[in-house]
């Protein structure tokens, strides 16, 4: 398994890593079975939370007698001192350790929640003990909006992010992975194969957002059969300044082929190359900050799905994901709230009207 250095932090961590958060839906035997398997096949870097069911437990059983060849990153998703600190204590209980190697801010995807956790009383404080007392060598943050990441990392009080990144899921790469670069920061990719939007929760939205799918336009993108569209997925990130890539790994089929890409990755084909070229020019970044709409309309799901149907050519998929959806952008009154509050100056209502010209001849499709 190839490595890479995360940044200041100075870590070698595999280019794939092993997200915890599926194997909390199989039993205990399996998952640690499926753990240690990913760990004798390379994949050093450990991702889960203390909020993964008890993916904590069955990692720190997993990896128990092999805890100093591992980077084991969990993370809290309360924003206090206090309940912060309740986290770390459960999180090091099981995962059986006596430190982890990064904690991690968990969910921050406002500015709000971000002064809250930064605040004098809040979560990063008790990151910051932790490091004092060595039970935490570094600190990350976790979040789906790359602004409000970039905000964190130019504090300085981070060594590393994680982020949504993928095929159709490019955010990132616009501003954050640079200025990561630039401030030494380790980026590690989420969402590696599946299509994080706005207010969508990816796990249980129907229509599927999973990338790897029977949708006929996906396999067309990214292959003919699920290991053909994993490789794609994956190699794609590799492409990117990104240290590690996580996958929610549940099966030692899925270890298995997740692991060989990461042994075999040598750059992009100049056939996936052509493939992954796709010329992004007014788009969403999904920042949310045209929201609240009056009439409810999700504008970054809207605005997002019509980029899939305008600029990555999915078309049927697109229109059944804007299928899903309660509220169509033919609500839109044209209030121009959402134009002012655009921080790319994007013509959202213009957009909201091409979105629903483009997307509804198919709305009723699997809904």
């Amino acid at each position: 398994m190839q490595k890479r250095r995360l940044g200041r932090t100075g870590l070698q961590a595999s280019i794939i890593g092993f997200g915890g958060t599926w194997i909390s839906e199989i039993d205990k035997s399996t998952a640690v079975h499926v753990v240690r398997k990913a760990f004798d096949f390379g994949i050093n870097y450990f991702d889960t939370a203390r909020w993964d069911g008890d993916s904590e437990e069955k990692i720190g059983c997993a990896l128990n007698d092999v805890r100093d060849q591992c980077i084991i990153a969990t993370k809290t998703g309360h924003r206090t001192r206090k309940e912060s600190l309740k986290d770390l204590k459960k999180s090091l209980q099981l995962l059986q350790t006596n430190y982890v190697d990064i904690i991690q801010l968990h969910g921050i995807d406002d500015e709000k929640t971000l002064a809250k956790a930064m605040s004098s009383n809040g979560a990063l404080q008790t990151c910051k003990n932790a490091q004092k007392k060595k039970i935490a060598n570094f600190i990350g943050i976790t979040s789906h909006k790359p602004q409000i990441l970039i905000k964190a990392v130019k504090t300085g009080e981070f060594d590393m992010v994680l982020v949504p990144l993928n095929v159709i899921t490019r955010q990132a790469e616009e501003e954050l992975l640079p200025i990561a670069k630039d401030l030494d920061v380790g980026v590690v990719a989420m969402k590696s194969l599946s299509a994080k939007t706005s207010n969508l929760v990816t796990c249980v939205y129907q229509p599927s957002l999973s990338l790897v799918s029977d949708e006929l336009e996906l396999r067309t993108l990214l292959g003919q059969n699920n290991t053909e569209m994993v490789y794609s997925l994956l190699r794609y990130n590799l492409s990117k300044d990104i240290t590690s890539t996580i996958v929610g790994l549940r099966s030692l089929i899925e270890v298995e082929i997740a692991a060989k890409v990461g042994a075999n990755y040598h750059g992009l084909t100049a056939i996936e190359q052509k493939r992954f070229n796709f010329n992004l020019e007014i788009y969403c970044r999904d920042c949310a900050l045209c929201m609240p709409c009056p009439e409810k309309i999700n504008i970054p799901a809207i605005l997002r799905f019509c980029s899939f149907y305008t600029d990555f050519g999915l078309k049927n998929w697109a229109c059944k994901l804007y299928g899903g959806l309660e509220i169509k952008s033919d609500k839109c009154t044209k209030c121009g709230l959402c134009n002012q509050k655009c921080p790319y100056n994007l013509p959202i209502t213009d957009m909201l009207k091409e979105a629903h010209h483009n997307l509804a001849s198919f709305s009723e499709i699997d809904r």
